[in-house]
């Protein structure tokens, strides 16, 4: 769960809000949402007896601000196309134990709970007792936040909280935590095999960390026969507090973990224990931080969705995962992911929470919906064979890395991947498509026009091949009504950073229009067979909906937001253009889909 330092006194059951009849306001089509506040995706999951997917999210049923936490539900049968539950909320604060709220949670694999045999929906959630509680204001009051469970046995429609919650009380006896909340749950054969036990239990973990100490997630062992019964095993990782591996990626660890889940990732040979970790903390990213958003515009909560690659060792509390390298998931707003193994597809799939911090509260009450889901992504052990050099630092100096040397004299990369499903190309049906081939860029012709989208909803790509020598490319987007509302989305070669400008976004103080942006690279790569060495292609896609922005590159860079348009219009011209100097022409590939399906029939 995504704390909020406040609690929820005043908080009342109100008339759920109507959706606004605002031409003005354009509802996402492809990204869940709910017509209230929505916030972190919980338990997403698989059934195989149904053959369905099901997801979760934290919500106000009644209105568009944070309070009176419960869980929506949607169920689908590819990821794409989703169904909202006839039961809506599917769980609230009703028991003494999560009166303050129903926080983030699992789906929890295959198991028994009070005698309920296996094949039945099990979650497990982070039921609130007391608020409030934040790690900047301590002492934490103990045992705010436990843990429970809640059961389905008609396949998802009803859920009934176990009678043994809560499973957990709160916190470990004898620690004083900054946070404890947000259980997952999985298998982890490689942590079975690292302590020499049976492939028989299930692992938990709940994240947190110790008041002086540093962020952590605390790790539990759990009976698989009944996830009622969790054992502490220690603290998963020991660092300290605001650790920054590199101050060139931004990248700083944080006082307190939120939503942390764990997984083994492999590529051929090689296996990687990942984190996945959401950072509360007190050190804002550079670009963010400066300049100060002007009083009455909308400020951040200061956070990162981070992942961490770590090594297994033993340590004086039993267990400990030791960092070895690790980053940003996503460099925008986008935070709370929560991830699942799909056995269909034996993808590891992530969900995130693309909150609305750069809009007012009255803004978002007034078009009627708060916050959304980003686009389902994979997540995977990438590798890359025969790099020579990087644009510009040296690949030893890249922290987001482990590189290899070869006896060739080039690297071997390995990294955490990120991309988009296959399955969302689904979306691309009735669709307008234009593709444009070949095209030739030239920095001394200027921008060059790409086309012009009539809908709210679109996809492009790119695949660029960028000479060296060229300092920028960039694709700006730009409303025909008002000249003046346009985002450009610029990969700074030089920089090395791919940024999301959006300082012409909006004219209102609702809006917060500080840039986004991410350290992103391109790798010299060796042609084994020629003995030639060339700069990757730069691989762009881009997801415009509505208001939401979504960008990946070359499968290990991600970037969602928020880009506030006025919708009196959906006319949007794109445009393309490079910097650099004479004959720094880059020859780019597109495709550009206006108008994409919707993920709900009637997205209401």
């Amino acid at each position: 769960m995504t704390a909020q330092n406040l609690d929820n006194e005043g908080l009342i059951e109100k008339n759920k809000i109507e959706r606004p009849s605002n031409q003005h306001f354009v509802r996402p089509s492809i990204h869940i949402t709910d017509s209230c506040w929505i916030n972190d995706p919980c338990a997403p999951g698989y059934d195989p007896k149904t053959k369905l997917y099901h997801l979760f999210y934290q919500c106000n049923p009644y209105g568009c601000d944070w309070g009176n936490m419960s869980w929506g539900h949607v169920t689908s049968r590819d990821l794409v196309s989703w169904t909202r539950m006839p039961i809506q909320p599917a769980l609230k604060p009703d028991q003494p134990y999560d009166m303050e709220g129903v926080f983030t949670g699992c789906f929890v694999p295959s198991s028994t709970i009070n005698g309920t045999e296996a094949g039945h929906l099990t979650v497990c959630y982070s039921s609130i007792r007391e608020l409030p509680f934040h790690w900047s204001t301590p002492p934490y009051p103990r045992n705010a936040a436990g843990i429970a469970v809640a059961v389905s046995q008609d396949g998802g429609e009803s859920w009934t909280k176990s009678p043994k919650n809560p499973v957990l009380e709160g916190e470990p006896d004898g620690i004083l935590v900054t946070g404890f909340r947000d259980p997952y749950i999985a298998p982890w054969p490689a942590l079975s095999d690292f302590r020499g036990v049976a492939e028989n239990c299930l692992y938990g973990l709940v994240s947190g960390g110790r008041e002086g100490s540093g962020p952590t997630t605390f790790l539990y062992e759990i009976d698989k026969s009944d996830v009622c019964t969790w054992r502490y095993l220690g603290p998963l990782v020991n660092l300290p507090m605001r650790f920054t591996p590199s101050r060139a990626t931004g990248v700083n660890f944080g006082m307190n973990w939120e939503c942390t889940n764990f997984m083994t990732l492999s590529n051929g040979s090689s296996s990687r224990q990942i984190l996945i970790i959401g950072a509360e903390g007190d050190v804002e990213r550079t670009h963010l931080a400066r300049p100060v958003p002007p009083a009455g515009h909308p400020t951040r909560t200061v956070r990162q969705q981070l992942w961490m690659c770590g090594d297994l060792v033993k340590s004086s509390h039993g267990i400990e995962m030791k960092y070895r390298y690790g980053g940003i998931l996503d460099h925008g707003s986008y935070y709370a992911a929560n991830s699942f193994d799909d056995p269909r597809t034996d993808t590891r799939v992530v969900y995130g929470w693309i909150p609305e911090e750069d809009c007012t509260a009255d803004y978002a009450q007034k078009k009627g919906w708060n916050g959304s889901l980003g686009l389902p992504r994979e997540v995977f052990l990438l590798s890359i064979s025969n790099v020579v050099k990087a644009l510009k630092t040296p690949v030893v100096d890249i922290s987001t890395v482990e590189a290899k040397k070869n006896d060739a004299g080039t690297w071997t990369i390995l990294t955490l991947g990120v991309r988009p499903l296959k399955i969302l190309q689904s979306l691309r049906q009735g669709a307008r498509e234009l593709r444009i081939n070949h095209l030739s860029i030239d920095p001394e012709r200027g921008a060059k026009s790409l086309t012009t989208v009539r809908t709210p909803t679109w996809e492009l790509i790119a695949d660029v091949q960028l000479p060296e020598g060229c300092e920028t490319f960039e694709l700006e987007c730009r409303h025909q009504e008002s000249r003046r509302t346009r985002f450009n989305l610029v990969f700074q070669l030089r920089e090395e950073t791919i940024i999301v400008q959006r300082y012409h976004t909006g004219t209102s103080s609702a809006f917060n229009n500080s840039p986004e942006q991410g350290p992103f690279t391109l790798f010299k790569i060796r042609d084994a067979e020629c003995a030639k060495d060339g700069f990757e292609r730069f691989r762009l896609r881009v997801f415009s909906d509505g208001d939401i922005l979504e960008v990946f590159a070359n499968d290990r860079f991600a970037l969602a937001t928020m880009v506030y348009h006025d919708w009196k219009t959906c006319n949007m011209d794109i445009t393309t253009s490079v910097t650099g100097p004479s004959g720094a022409a880059c020859s780019a590939d597109f495709g550009i889909w206006d108008g994409l399906g919707s993920v709900f029939t009637g997205n209401s």
